[in-house]
């Protein structure tokens, strides 16, 4: 299979797009940008897991809510982000409570392993910006063009 069908089998998977994460050009930064790369992380990880993604789909929960919840999981993470910058906490924490508000019927087992999953596409997310030269935490309120670019999202 060639990259390029690997890609679009890839993205027909995703419930997720850049405009999840702004409503105006002004919200088209780079803390949004980063969050939008976790989310779309967290729903990759959550897709890989094949008994994850099996035991979902028999509590109901479609790829689609998955792709909502995983920017609402993202879009949560907001708070902390910009707490942790300002040295206001020590570290960003991946916790199980907005798992639960959002999938309030599937029980505490899966809620733990998505917790577990999420602590993985983060420190996956977060792995990556070492060597990603786009600085999307250092210079957070600045505009991120690739929301206006479909190679990076496409």
């Amino acid at each position: 299979m060639s990259i390029s069908e690997h890609k679009k089998k890839e993205r027909r998977r995703c419930h997720i797009s850049p405009a999840d994460f702004f409503s105006t050009d002004v919200e088209k930064i780079k803390l949004n940008w980063f969050l939008f790369e976790f989310a779309v992380e967290l729903e990759m990880f959550i897709a890989h897991d094949r008994q994850l993604r099996s035991r979902l789909l028999r509590k109901g929960v479609t790829d689609a809510q998955i792709g909502r919840f995983c920017v609402h999981y993202a879009k949560n993470m907001r708070g902390q982000i910009l707490d942790r910058i300002a040295a206001k906490i020590p570290h960003v924490r991946i916790s199980y409570e907005e798992i639960e508000t959002f999938f309030p019927l599937i029980g505490d087992l899966l809620v733990d392993r998505i917790l577990n999953v999420a602590a993985k596409a983060w420190d996956s997310q977060t792995e990556g910006c070492e060597v990603c030269p786009t600085r999307c935490i250092s210079e957070k309120d600045e505009r991120a063009l690739m929301f206006d670019d479909p190679y990076y999202w496409e």
